[in-house]
């Protein structure tokens, strides 16, 4: 863990995670606002492994959704980083975290609403900040001023809703918090904290109990985002697939300042991951490093880029060619190189203008993951800065 606090830094650190996996989640139901999804099994197991990566992080207070499948997940966390911690007891309910509202579709199947709603569900994937949705009440059970126009459109009313959730962060200067809250909910705290436009809404990954880390400056509701669905706690090498396992995934891994050590560390981590081919820059990595890592996958092709603007080149081309390159199947790749390639990478992802990739903290040997699923769909980020090491703050 870093041994920096965030007292030091004059900031105040949000740790968030996704509720565990839900009754709903298992039978591929949306969800939204309804309170009678609770967690499996396996979703009370995941919220105690949670609880467990946070154990050597000091947690000066915890915000919840009141939905049950969020109060379910804080207090298995909270046994899992330390029952006898009467503060931790004392969690607030913020009505503010509740989940995106999509009062048509809750309580029905994934499959249903594909084709039941085809046009809406075609606006919900591909342009997000223009999804509409009819609502048979309009008290959703959600008590939360908006004007009629932002009840019309579930993701600009949740970016506004994420928004006023932000307003505790002067009551908690220098401290870490935790925020245990919903997959949609993440997506827009996530997003309105990094500035990003609700168009690119699921342009990143939030899976059961992953976690992620905001660095908020002092006095400041922009943040800089610290990790992104980290989910190695829960037993996962790479976090899975939501959109199929088709298309094309990255593996990025920054190695400005790599150590031997962690080459090391990586080629074994990678070791059951399927890599198909690896793109390294002539310009920030030489080939022995490549291949060092890639020494428990002998049929991994290896390819050099001369070009030190290859992520812009790589990025257009499957834009413009996507139907071509993408796959039945899924491809992977390892992309080795700099911090600032890796960066331009996620930053195309995510929306962010180039004066803003410095809202991107990468570790070096820490691996980021993006998937670019078949069809029009948005490329997704699934996790930046993942390690199968503690949670590092």
């Amino acid at each position: 863990m870093d041994s920096q606090s965030s007292a030091e830094l004059g900031s105040t650190r949000v740790i968030l995670v996704r509720h565990g996996q839900s009754t709903f989640n298992a039978e591929g139901r949306y969800q939204g606002r309804s309170n009678e999804s609770v967690l499996t099994a396996k979703g009370y197991q995941s919220a105690y492994q949670t609880g467990v990566a946070l154990q050597r992080i000091p947690i000066d207070a915890i915000y919840t959704s009141p939905l049950q499948r969020a109060l379910e997940t804080t207090q298995e966390i909270i046994k899992g980083i330390n029952p006898q911690n009467k503060s931790l007891l004392e969690f607030n309910i913020n009505s503010n975290l509740t989940e995106i509202d999509l009062p048509a579709w809750q309580g029905k199947t994934f499959e249903y609403v594909r084709n039941s709603f085809a046009a809406e569900y075609k606006c919900w994937q591909q342009r997000p900040h223009e999804f509409q949705i009819n609502s048979p009440n309009e008290n959703s059970g959600y008590h939360h001023v908006a004007t009629a126009l932002k009840q019309c459109f579930p993701v600009l009313n949740l970016y506004e809703q994420a928004q006023q959730f932000w307003q505790i962060l002067p009551h908690h200067l220098g401290k870490t918090i935790l925020v245990v809250s919903h997959g949609g909910t993440n997506h827009a705290l996530i997003g309105s904290a990094l500035n990003l436009s609700p168009a690119q809404y699921h342009t990143i990954q939030q899976s059961n109990c992953g976690i992620s880390i905001l660095n908020f400056p002092a006095n400041s509701q922009s943040a800089q985002l610290r990790g992104l669905n980290l989910t190695s706690h829960l037993g996962e090498v790479l976090p899975k697939l939501k959109a199929g396992k088709q298309g094309l995934r990255l593996l990025l891994l920054p190695v400005d300042a790599i150590a031997s050590n962690q080459v090391q560390h990586l080629a074994e981590f990678l070791k059951p991951v399927s890599i198909d081919f690896s793109l390294t820059s002539e310009l920030c990595i030489s080939q022995e490093i490549t291949t060092h890592l890639l020494q428990n996958h002998p049929t991994t092709v290896q390819l050099q880029v001369s070009r030190h603007n290859f992520p812009v080149v790589w990025q257009q081309t499957i834009d413009s060619r996507r139907s071509s390159i993408l796959t039945n199947t899924l491809v992977t790749g390892l992309v080795v190189a700099s911090s600032a390639i890796i960066k331009c990478i996620l930053g195309q992802i995510l929306g962010l203008s180039t004066h803003n990739f410095w809202r991107l903290q990468l570790n070096s040997g820490d691996l980021s993951v993006v998937h670019y699923p078949l069809g029009n769909n948005l490329p997704v980020s699934q996790a930046i800065n993942l390690s199968d090491n503690q949670i590092k703050l």
